[in-house]
């Protein structure tokens, strides 16, 4: 969906978005995707609030398996339009003050609020996805899920370092 800038009412616009449009198409969902998102003009800043539950099928870093990923985010994203003193892409430095790390700057008056749900759904994914916290990964050798059986790797020969099991105890 497509917001005007100069359309947003002094007193906010708030929408919920419960069709899953927004989605990313590569991210596979599980259920429903809902979403809020609350926009409040301020001159020529527009703060963008606004909540993110969704469950993704992902795909677990140790054990390669698809488990239910839920995702309950909440963000704020500041949106300013520039201004006519600001030449984009001319730039070749350009200093980013503290109050402009938060901030996306808009080249016209649309606000595109499909591309701001998508950002936050991707911010919100971890890096690092695992099944469970107890999750023992896949054997490196035999390619045996070690969540399911046991290891199938014969033995090692004896190595230097099998003194220092003695040593466990």
């Amino acid at each position: 969906m497509k917001i005007d800038f100069n359309e947003i009412p002094d007193e906010g616009l708030s929408l919920t978005v419960d069709d899953a449009e927004w989605f990313p198409p590569e991210l596979e969902r599980s259920g429903k995707a809902l979403a809020s998102l609350r926009l409040k003009r301020s001159g020529q800043r527009v703060i963008a609030t606004g909540r993110i539950s969704a469950t993704v099928i992902g795909e677990c870093d140790r054990c390669l398996e698809k488990f239910d990923l839920p995702l309950d985010s909440e963000f704020r994203v500041d949106l300013e339009l520039a201004d006519d003193s600001r030449t984009f892409g001319e730039e070749k430095d350009h200093f980013c003050h503290d109050n402009e790390l938060d901030m996306e700057i808009l080249q016209d008056t649309e606000i595109n609020t499909d591309d701001i749900l998508r950002q936050q759904l991707y911010l919100a994914v971890p890096v690092k996805k695992l099944c469970s916290e107890e999750c023992r990964g896949i054997c490196s050798k035999c390619g045996a899920n070690l969540n399911v059986e046991a290891c199938r790797c014969p033995p090692e020969a004896s190595s230097p370092f099998s003194v220092l099991a003695k040593l466990k105890g």
